[in-house]
């Protein structure tokens, strides 16, 4: 009996040891690995990062604003194009940034469909660009086949999905913290 104890207590452990570092500690790597995300309450235009965001609202004001401006996109093209270029608030960005944004073939491919008609300067997307590989190498994105490992759209973030809230999260974690001092 003492032994099963003994292996579930080493099985929790490990669980919250895996769980607090992936929370908590999660490294913004585009900052060099010094920074870990963290709420945002006031961030505009990426705002479904705000519980745990890797960016802070001057940042994105700035990026934002430098942007190229485009005409007559949808509203779902408007939202991939805005997903897509919030990537550096992404509190998940350890999973696909080392030096360049690697983001998944089928984002560019679906952003390129949904966005060809939109006008960018005097062409439209889809006549300056053959393909969505070419948009987003175009934007220096690294295109990789595939969704594992690769900043990829997430449509929840435009709808009412629910979030965990960073109050609980902390009260989990401290939780967490305590179970493994046992």
């Amino acid at each position: 009996m003492a032994v099963i104890i003994r292996h579930w207590i080493s099985t929790v452990r490990l669980f919250l040891i895996l769980f607090v570092s992936y929370v908590v500690g999660q490294v913004c790597t585009y900052y060099g690995n010094y920074r870990y995300a963290e709420q945002q309450s006031n961030l505009s235009n990426c705002t479904w990062y705000r519980d745990m965001a890797c960016c802070r609202r001057t940042e994105v004001s700035s990026v934002f604003g430098s942007m190229f401006k485009i005409h007559g996109e949808s509203r779902q093209c408007k939202s991939r194009l805005n997903y897509m270029m919030c990537y550096f608030c992404s509190p998940n960005q350890v999973d696909w940034y080392d030096s360049k944004v690697v983001i998944c073939s089928d984002f560019c491919e679906e952003t390129f469909e949904l966005c060809k008609d939109a006008r960018l300067e005097d062409n439209s997307i889809g006549e300056k660009f053959e393909s969505g590989r070419h948009f987003c190498e175009a934007n220096n994105f690294e295109v990789v086949p595939g969704r594992e490992r690769c900043f990829n759209f997430d449509p929840s973030a435009f709808d009412s999905a629910v979030s965990i809230q960073p109050g609980i999260v902390g009260l989990f974690a401290c939780l967490c913290i305590a179970l493994l001092k046992f």
